[in-house]
């Protein structure tokens, strides 16, 4: 994920920028472009995009998330990031309350921080705390991990369209072999098919990218490598393969569990790779809800 850069009603000096881009390499912020605009604030905060908004009328420090998208907006000088200075000395990370851009149905707004102590909401979303993973900054897979340890459950995962993203998160997390067994990156119909046990008629019937065989998938990994749950995803990460049915980010997930399997779908909006990070974190976040109810 990486951020654009409005510098509004405003050119900087090479003397402004410097100390700027030090502060954006210190905490490793991925600055995609910048650009120099002289629209009014509102409308660049209505983009759909990550942002860095930086102006002289702005007057304070603010951080908030907007339909899943995050938006920093900054005073012009270094001198009045205080607030944002004190956030990074003390180790607190921006929170959204949902990965990416789950689920896009309504403006998430309002304004999260989080320590290592509490929830800092600065600005109560309309959607109830249930939905937030974590109070203590932990990344998503690392809550992941904590429930499937804490309950004492192994995981497997079928990946098609995530190419494996979704197991490398899972074993980022130190002590991840306690639970994760291991994985299968189905690209193709046939390692689908003889692999995982995906059924010819399935995949002839509805296509690889469907509800249909993310199911057998799931099914068909969690019997594979003998593990309590079995995850999946099959989808089209684009930027070709689309059809007026199954468009560019169409993604398919399933979750296995015992003698039942959930199936659910999305359709992400990005270039091929943002849309397989979204996959794995959406798929992630419903593991993790899933995970809290057995």
């Amino acid at each position: 994920m990486g951020f654009i850069v409005y510098f509004l009603n405003t050119f900087p000096s090479p003397a402004t920028l410097d100390p700027i881009f030090r502060l954006f390499t210190l905490i490793s912020w991925k600055i995609n472009s910048v650009k120099f605009e002289n629209s009014p604030l509102e409308d660049i905060l209505a983009r759909e995009e990550n942002q860095i908004v930086i102006s002289p009328f702005i007057e304070r420090v603010s951080v908030e998330t907007l339909r899943g998208y995050t938006k920093i907006v900054l005073p012009l000088s270094c001198r009045n990031w205080s607030a944002l200075n004190e956030i990074f000395e003390e180790k607190i990370s921006l929170f959204k309350t949902y990965p990416l851009e789950y689920p896009p149905k309504k403006p998430l707004g309002g304004k999260f921080f989080v320590n290592e102590r509490e929830l800092v909401v600065l600005e109560k979303p309309p959607l109830g705390e249930e939905n937030f993973y974590t109070c203590r900054g932990e990344n998503l897979e690392e809550v992941v991990g904590k429930l499937l340890r804490d309950k004492g459950l192994t995981l497997a995962t079928a990946e098609s369209c995530t190419g494996g993203m979704v197991a490398s998160s899972l074993v980022n997390v130190p002590g991840s072999s306690e639970y994760f067994i291991g994985s299968v990156v189905a690209y193709s119909n046939e390692v689908k098919e003889k692999l995982l046990g995906v059924k010819r008629e399935t995949l002839d019937k509805w296509g690889a990218v469907s509800a249909q065989t993310a199911k057998e998938m799931a099914e068909g990994v969690k019997k594979l490598l003998g593990t309590d749950i079995g995850i999946s995803t099959t989808g089209i990460a684009g930027p070709s393969g689309g059809t007026e049915t199954k468009p560019v980010g169409l993604t398919y997930f399933g979750i296995s569990f015992k003698k039942k399997t959930v199936t659910f779908k999305r359709v992400f909006h990005f270039d091929r790779n943002q849309n397989r990070i979204s996959a794995t974190y959406y798929l992630l976040f419903e593991l993790f809800m899933f995970l809290r109810e057995v």
